[in-house]
This record gives C-alpha cells, structure tokens and sequence, in this order.
C-alpha cells in the first residue's frame, strides 16, 4: 500500500492536477506498481487552449459500510512505496 501524499496545491482544481501527476510517477515505477496497473490511461494537454484532458481507470471493490449498511464504492490498492 502507498503511504499517504501531501498535495501542495491551493485550488482543488490544482490538487487534481497534482494527484493525476503523483499517481503518473507512481504507475510508470517497477518498484511502486509491481502488477503494472495503469489508473491514468490518457492524458492530453491542449497547448492553445490549456485544456487537459484525462481518462482514468481506477479499479474498485465493493464494500459493506457498517454504519448504515449502504454499499460503498473503493478504489482497489495498487501501488506500494
């Protein structure tokens, strides 16, 4: 399991930005992504618009919430530090 990143962006926009990169790096490791997962699975920047754009793919699982018996949605552990 990956230990828990520090965003240093003042906007959420930006910290979704800087999440995208942070899981980028850590899905182009060996070590980090040992099953070569990939989340981010295009991501493009339009130079005249500034426009990003990014596909994701984040596996999950569902889970039993015990406070009130709903079924919650979480994304799968796929990297390690």
């Amino acid at each position: 399991m990956a230990t828990k990143k520090t965003l240093g962006a003042a906007t959420l926009e930006n910290q979704l930005l800087e999440i995208i990169e942070q899981t980028q790096r850590m899905q182009s490791s060996a070590s980090n992504n040992p099953d070569g997962a990939t989340v981010v699975t295009a991501y493009t920047r339009n130079m005249a618009t500034g426009l990003v754009t990014v596909s994701l793919s984040i596996p999950t699982d569902d889970v039993l919430d015990p406070t009130d018996g709903s079924i919650d949605v979480m994304a799968t552990e796929l990297f390690v530090d």
